[in-house]
């Protein structure tokens, strides 16, 4: 299929995969999709790569992120990661209309052939297809055509913010800025019986406005003597601020526009500097609108589909977009004289450069697709890449995911291992899975998996997908006969990890787990070292972990599972490689904090006991500061002691040994699939089983048990895997 994706600022029509289907969602054919004079600016620069990077530079919270992450991994790795961010792939859109082709089965209330408006950034994408959530899909009522629907998400967030004002019939408003999302709400506050003023620096916005039903349109200059005029010099009942301005002279000007006890909603990105004296003296109420209402950036609503109850909440952001729809059929608001132009997908750099033309007046394109045939083939998520052959010899992989954390290690080591040929990448977006694809010279990509799965030429898959689909993809590799490498944790339950092992000891397939802190060399040699103590030791190993922000996908116990049994099984492992035995007791416990200022879960010290009286404890914190190093270890026992240091030194204390340091990490990811690699291979041992996954997952399940139950008795491992 294709579609429209933005790199260093530039616009490209590529040809990627159709996106995978969600159980919640839909697979729409899309016919019309809406750009917008602002918001989708953001991604484009028309002056090119250095205009792109230059735009991104001068944004404060890039800045504060760039800071962070040198505090964190350091220039160098900072450096590739920005380089590598720049060119990636984004998929700009956010509104769009077509007919269902395909329905997840806990999608509900549609089937295929339903005409649908889209909603939602990274869903409706400028794309012949895009997968779209349960709430993000709005159906297309009788008399609106599929180009007008395409308006929907604009739409939304316009009345969403005419919400903020509360407005009542006779009251008189101000729309300050006429582009898109100004124009759709003078009509909405029309069709809500008020009276509206409209200002514009631009002639030909006004005069559109003026089309559309305002009372009195003016440029910015003149809203003030217009204002009186129409209110008798009582000031305006409420401004709707629509206009984009780096400065705070618009919003300070709107609290100078209203009456006493009036009310300003700002939709628009305005600086909000606020003048102290215009707000207290008229008691002005001020509201900030979150885009299209309720719901938005809710990941309950938006990806899971779990609707808020009519009677607590009226207008979501899903209701909104329905209301919206429902005005176009009566009339009420008009949405074609808004488009400046309608170009083929194929042509999508011409209305993206008439959009940014600040000379062109233009508040909107729509982008047009192929019409559908009557009867149109089934949809293939398989892209074949141009790519040379490989040799009969090489093992074949294909991997399943290509996030950051697949496209920085995954991918690059498999291409730097001999006699290795990556066959395959597997990503839910076709941009994704098709730009990492070319990256590594893959022979096809795909958003389907199992099309991996069904490929008999690929000899194993390395998954590193989001936690909650370890389990199920696999086993459905294994049953495929694929061996399989699979990131850390194995599963999010002991009960699916023991299906696991099952499984690969059903069918002596090879499963490896993302355990590689065991192949850093600084650990190699501190286990080494470990052979001059006697008798039992003590480990301490620190996490710095940071905190994450509030919603992000690993903290979600049905998707990552929580930072224990995401990250913390690194270190459970890692300690327990270290003592060459299993705990046989497991003592935790959290910080008791206030859950508005600490989130406790991410601080939790855990204690194992082993057989031989050893004792390792595990201090997982995100307190900290990320100037101090993430990972701190140290061993004692014998009167001798080991420090490795993030994994850039190792210190001995009475050893022989020297030490070692080094600018970098070395965390043993190459190390660890290269050992996977070659146990297919035979030329090797297995050194990380699926019993190890099992054993970490069993831990880190008692500790994440004994944190949410404090008084819970304590207990390990029963019948241990190893």
């Amino acid at each position: 299929m294709k579609q429209v994706l933005v790199k260093g600022g530039k616009v490209h029509v590529e040809e990627v995969p159709p996106p995978c289907l969600v159980e919640n969602g839909a697979l729409v054919q899309i016919h019309y999709s809406l750009i917008s004079s602002g918001t989708e600016s953001g991604f484009v620069s028309s002056g090119g790569t250095a205009s792109f990077v230059a735009k991104k530079a001068r944004d404060p919270l890039n800045v504060e992120k760039l800071k962070r992450k040198i505090a964190s991994v350091g220039i160098r790795q900072t450096i590739d990661l920005v380089k590598s961010k720049l060119f990636e792939f984004q998929a700009p859109g956010y509104s769009a209309a077509g007919v269902i082709v395909e329905c997840g089965p806990k999608l509900h209330g549609y089937r295929v052939g339903d005409r649908v408006a889209c909603a939602g950034v990274g869903y409706a994408s400028h794309a012949e297809y895009d997968v779209v959530p349960q709430n993000l899909l709005t159906p297309i009522p009788d008399g609106v055509e599929l180009d007008e629907a395409a308006f929907v998400t604009l739409g939304a967030i316009g009345m969403q913010g005419v919400r903020q004002l509360f407005p009542t019939f006779g009251e008189t408003f101000i729309v300050m800025g006429l582009g898109l999302l100004g124009q759709l709400t003078l009509q909405i506050l029309r069709a809500a019986g008020c009276r509206v003023i409209c200002s514009d620096p631009i002639q030909a916005k006004r005069d559109l406005a003026a089309s559309l039903g305002a009372e009195a349109v003016c440029a910015p200059g003149e809203l003030s003597s217009i204002t009186d005029e129409f209110t008798g010099g009582y000031g305006a009942d409420g401004v709707l601020i629509c206009a984009a301005s780096k400065g705070s002279e618009v919003t300070n000007s709107a609290l100078d526009l209203c009456r006493q006890k009036g009310r300003v909603s700002v939709v628009g990105a305005v600086g909000m500097q606020l003048a102290r004296e215009s707000m207290y003296m008229k008691e002005l109420d001020f509201r900030l609108s979150c885009s299209y209402g309720p719901g938005r950036y809710n990941p309950e609503y938006e990806e899971k589909g779990l609707d808020y109850p009519i009677g607590y909440v009226r207008w979501t952001e899903g209701r909104n977009m329905a209301e919206f729809l429902r005005m176009i059929a009566e009339g009420k608001v008009k949405v074609r004289p808004l488009v400046s132009v309608t170009k083929d997908v194929g042509d999508a750099d011409d209305a993206y450069k008439t959009i940014l033309d600040p000379e062109s007046g233009a508040v909107s394109a729509l982008l047009k697709y192929p019409t559908p045939q009557a009867e149109s083939p089934a949809v293939t998520r398989k892209f074949t890449l141009k790519t040379a052959s490989s040799k009969q010899s090489d093992l074949r992989i294909a991997v399943i995911g290509a996030g950051g954390f697949a496209n920085a290690f995954h991918l690059p080591n498999l291409q730097r291992m001999s006699g290795v040929r990556v066959a395959a990448v597997c990503s839910a977006t076709g941009a994704k899975a098709k730009q990492a694809g070319e990256k590594v010279g893959a022979d096809y990509c795909t958003t389907d998996y199992r099309e991996i799965l069904a490929d008999s030429s690929i000899d194993g898959v390395v998954i590193a997908t989001r936690h909650n689909l370890h389990k199920s993809m696999a086993l459905d590799a294994i049953d495929a006969g694929k061996h399989v490498f699979v990131e850390k944790p194995l599963a999010l339950t002991v009960d699916d990890a023991k299906e696991v092992c099952a499984a690969v000891e059903r069918t002596g397939l090879l499963l490896s787990v993302g355990f590689n802190r065991r192949f850093s060399k600084f650990s190699l040699l501190a286990k080494k070292a470990m052979g001059q103590m006697h008798g039992p030791k003590m480990l301490l190993y620190r996490c710095n972990a940071g905190q994450l922000p509030p919603g992000h996908w690993t903290m979600d116990p049905e998707v990552g599972g929580g930072r224990i049994l995401g990250e913390c099984v690194h270190f459970f492992d890692l300690c327990c490689w270290f003592a060459e035995q299993d705990p046989v007791d497991i003592r935790a416990d959290r910080i008791d904090a206030d859950s508005r200022s600490v989130n406790a879960p991410d601080n939790v010290t855990a204690l194992l006991r082993f057989g031989d009286g050893s004792l390792a404890t595990i201090v997982y914190c995100a307190l900290g500061h990320p100037a101090i190093p993430k990972e701190h270890i140290e061993i004692f026992g014998s009167g001798k002691g080991i420090v490795i240091e993030d994994f850039r030194s190792v210190r001995f204390a009475g050893f022989s040994q020297k030490d070692i340091k080094q600018s970098g990490e070395h965390k043993g990811q190459f190390e660890l699939l290269e050992n996977w690699v070659q146990a297919i291979q035979g030329k090797a041992q297995l050194e990380v089983t699926a019993a190890h996954g099992l054993r970490a997952t069993e831990i880190a399940c008692a500790v994440s048990r004994q944190c949410i139950q404090p008084n819970a008795i304590p207990d390990g491992p029963s019948d241990s895997p190893v």
